[in-house]
């Protein structure tokens, strides 16, 4: 399915499409079953909780629940590397991931959104300092993980090239921090900014995080098959200038462009080009 109108997560998808959700039960699926609904969509719902129980980890169940589908969103997937094992973690995300892609392909579904992560850099979840030398992150920039949640990230876009190069459509977006207004607000006025610093004091709105999703399953012709997104927000989690952010705790950081302001660190244009993607929402304005 290709897109080429403005971006609108309530405008019709055309061929009456039922689109499978997975995680539906949590944050962000809600919210991208929502956002569907509202576009007139048939959602079918796939999680481990609430009434539309699956185990992602049964390719039987995931192929059962599938049926009709038209096009999937893959949201499922353990959030945080916290209170789990690397073991499971790794066996969790990556399986469902596959099971969700492989019942997919199986069932002739050609159109696929991987919600990936923007952890997936290494930053985020590094048991050892270590932060961005190169501003902006886009795409391009490179994996320098060292820790099992990011590693499961690579995985989930790695089996979405190997299912692009089969002829599915694919687009693995990285969200960057998935928060609300009311989350975001608390997260910029209580924590520490040298604490925002591994993260680019980066994050994203939950209902633009789902839009995303949505646009996603109309890309652009821009689209090349397979395309792996930023998605963050234009601003940052914190009251202080980004210029001065930037000198404080990313001294050595390469800086392509200005920074004027509290402009994020995260380059979102390709999410732009080929979705037709662009952050609305900021917690400075609710």
């Amino acid at each position: 399915m290709r897109r080429s109108t403005p971006q609108s997560s309530t405008a019709a998808l055309p061929e009456a499409p039922v689109v499978w959700v997975s995680g539906s039960q949590g944050k962000l699926g809600r919210e991208v079953c929502r956002q569907l609904r509202a576009a007139g969509v048939r959602v079918l719902e796939a999680d481990l909780q609430g009434p539309y129980s699956v185990d992602l980890a049964d390719a039987g169940e995931v192929a059962r629940s599938m049926q009709g589908a038209t096009a999937i969103v893959h949201c499922a997937a353990i959030p945080t590397p916290e209170h789990t094992e690397p073991s499971e973690l790794v066996r969790n995300n990556t399986m469902a991931c596959f099971n969700a892609l492989e019942q997919a392909w199986e069932s002739g579904v050609r159109t696929a959104v991987l919600v990936s992560s923007g952890a997936i850099y290494g930053t985020s979840f590094s048991p050892e300092p270590l932060l961005f030398s190169t501003l902006p992150v886009n795409e391009s920039t490179p994996l320098a993980f060292v820790d099992p949640y990011a590693l499961t990230k690579d995985f989930t876009e790695r089996m979405g090239e190997m299912y692009a190069r089969r002829g599915m459509t694919v687009t693995a977006l990285r969200p960057h921090w998935i928060l609300t207004s009311g989350e975001a607000e608390h997260v910029a006025r209580t924590r520490s900014d040298a604490d925002g610093a591994a993260s680019l004091w980066g994050w994203i709105h939950l209902e633009d995080a789902a839009r995303a999703c949505v646009l996603a399953l109309q890309p652009r012709p821009e689209h090349r098959g397979y395309e792996a997104v930023v998605i963050a927000s234009d601003d940052t989690l914190s009251e202080t200038p980004t210029s001065d952010l930037l000198a404080r705790h990313l001294p050595a950081a390469t800086r392509h462009g200005d920074f004027p302001d509290h402009r994020g660190g995260f380059d979102t244009s390709r999410a732009a080009a080929v979705l037709g993607w662009h952050a609305t929402r900021s917690w400075r304005h609710r």
